[in-house]
């Protein structure tokens, strides 16, 4: 009987307490309830409806109680599981006394908590589907006061619809989140938070995103000073989802971050966007199928958009021509640049641009896929910049007819290491300039069919100095029927217009060895010459053989210069094709004879 009317005072102190938040229940609850607990025989209770509640293990041993919209449900200090909790927000009337610790709801085990700072599940998930009751709901998070809800030891948190209003409620001081989701389909799911005055507290996380309206909260964010986000990723369909945005001018703090990936109109947030003095981003992605995606960044001076020290970027279609607005570390070295666009259209905006005009600095990958090859006289790489791999592919001519205007030896790399040339981009190796001290680890020749070379400056304009070579091997026998077949079609030169480079343009290359995959020999003949250095190792293969028959005719020969003993991987269907010369490793001439004689 003591414990009884000691747990009546401490009801009736609640309820006083619960008057004075607004909430007004019937006093007689609380008596009857007493009553009905002393009376209380052994056996099962029918549950019964319940006005008011006081949500704590002594309450519930009382017996069954049912809940409904009209029931006010007190919350002191106390612990409980997530899916109750939400249960209680859109069933009931929630009235905070304390501050509540959410943990992960167990099948089997007790859904009500000691007391504070318990663990809560590692992946926390509140969305829309599980909330049935907007009204209520939206009623009941607006009364929960600010950081009373604590989420000891998450690692994730996914909120969608309404449940990202219960955001400002979360206690995150000392947490680190591995991720953090947002998504609201609608803008009312957000509206009742979007107030700039206020911020929301979210302490370390790892992984941002944003979808949707839910990207108009992004200014309202606030993280540690110490928080070095790994990934922040927006995708923003439509216009009215940045619409809360603020205007050019103002500064969306993010601080450190290694990656950034944002999708459609989310991209007229990048100027925004204020990045750590020392920051070092790992990725950087953009992606626009629309022009009107990049439409107010493009209306920006050349190189104003601050980013830093960059590693990885990747610009898509439209989002390429946001590369002149870029400006970056003076000492950024970044690992690789990837343009891809394969309408002429995605990139009118920049193609007017000034050869060297757009500043890269050094680049160690670079991969134009596309129309985007027709960029690259345009960019300007740093004097000391060595490109561990240049890759261009072009499976249409249309993608290189821009660049194919360009003055032979013209556009300037500077070290090379590796290139990788598939398809018409093949056709663009005379226009390239190399360091004279180069050094080429590989060349890659990749589905180069013989329809897609050039058969003006790419071909006809170094025919002759094929020519040229077969001549000092063979001074006595050129223009002899015999052996006039071996130097093939165009082999004459008629027709043919200009003159091989005085360096020898791409025919001095210094290579270490070539790879022809899948494509028609035809192609050495705008890379090898008399001029052209001891090739290590040359490497031909072709998925099918009948292809390989195709490919040139039967008296054709194709002049491959000197190559070491040990370095030649060819089939040997076509080794008969092939005029070569192979020499020791100190570069001394191991057969008098090439396999012409044989």
């Amino acid at each position: 009987d003591i414990e009884m009317e000691l747990l009546d005072v401490k009801r009736r102190e609640i309820l006083q307490d619960m008057g004075r938040r607004g909430v007004h229940v019937a006093p007689e609850h609380l008596e009857e309830t007493t009553e009905r607990r002393r009376s209380e025989k052994s056996g099962t209770v029918q549950p019964r409806l319940v006005d008011s509640l006081v949500l704590t293990v002594a309450e519930l041993s009382a017996g069954p109680v049912l809940l409904g919209p009209e029931t006010a449900v007190y919350l002191p200090d106390t612990g409980l599981s997530d899916a109750l909790f939400f249960r209680l927000l859109e069933k009931t009337k929630i009235v905070f006394g304390g501050s509540v610790s959410l943990f992960e709801q167990v099948d089997g085990k007790d859904c009500i908590g000691g007391g504070m700072g318990v663990e809560c599940r590692k992946e926390t998930l509140f969305s829309w589907p599980v909330i049935k009751n907007r009204i209520l709901f939206r009623e009941n998070v607006a009364r929960i006061p600010e950081n009373s809800i604590c989420l000891w030891g998450m690692k994730k948190l996914v909120l969608m619809g309404y449940a990202i209003n219960i955001l400002p409620k979360l206690r995150l001081e000392d947490n680190v989140m591995d991720g953090l989701w947002l998504d609201a389909l609608f803008g009312e799911y957000v509206s009742e938070i979007l107030d700039p005055k206020d911020s929301i507290w979210l302490g370390r996380v790892k992984r941002l995103k944003l979808e949707r309206y839910a990207v108009n909260l992004l200014p309202k964010l606030k993280l540690h000073e110490d928080n070095v986000m790994e990934e922040l990723w927006l995708d923003a369909c439509f216009a009215r989802h940045v619409s809360k945005i603020p205007a050019v001018g103002d500064s969306v703090c993010v601080g450190r971050a290694k990656s950034l990936k944002l999708k459609k109109y989310a991209i007229k947030i990048l100027p925004l966007l204020w990045l750590h003095g020392d920051n070092v981003m790992e990725e950087l992605r953009l992606g626009a199928k629309k022009e009107e995606y990049v439409y107010s960044i493009l209306r920006a001076e050349d190189r104003t958009i601050w980013l830093g020290k960059v590693k990885s970027l990747r610009l898509e279609r439209y989002a390429v021509n946001i590369l002149p607005k870029l400006k970056l570390h003076e000492d950024n070295v970044m690992e690789e640049l990837q343009l891809d666009a394969w309408e002429g259209g995605d990139i009118s905006e920049t193609l007017g641009a000034k050869d060297n005009s757009i500043w890269l600095g050094r680049v160690k990958s670079l991969m134009l896929e596309w129309h985007t090859i027709n960029l690259l006289p345009l960019l300007w790489l740093h004097e000391d910049s060595v490109l561990e791999e240049l890759r261009l592919g072009a499976d249409r001519g249309e993608y290189v007819s821009e660049i194919l205007r360009a003055d032979d030896n013209s556009i300037w790399l500077g070290k090379v290491k590796s290139m990788r040339l598939e398809q018409h981009a093949a056709n663009i190796l005379p226009k390239l300039k190399l360091h004279a001290d180069n050094v080429m680890d590989s060349l890659e020749i990749i589905g180069v069919s013989r329809d897609m070379l050039q058969k003006d400056s790419w071909i006809l304009n170094k025919i002759k100095t094929a020519r040229s070579a077969l001549e000092i091997l063979f001074p006595l026998k050129t223009g002899d029927p015999e052996t006039e077949p071996l130097l093939g079609p165009w082999m004459n030169g008629d027709g043919a217009s200009g003159t091989t480079p005085a360096d020898g343009g791409c025919f001095g290359w210094k290579i270490k060895q070539i790879k022809m995959k899948d494509s028609t020999l035809y192609a050495l003949r705008g890379i090898r010459s008399d001029k052209s250095c001891v090739l290590d190792r040359f490497e031909y293969t072709h998925r099918r053989e009948e292809d390989t028959n195709r490919i040139f005719k039967s008296d054709e020969r194709f002049y491959l210069g000197k190559i070491k003993q040990s370095g030649l991987i060819i089939p040997p269907r076509i080794e008969k094709f092939l005029i070569y010369t192979l020499v020791d490793e100190e570069g001394n001439e191991v057969l008098e004879e090439n396999n012409l004689i044989r």
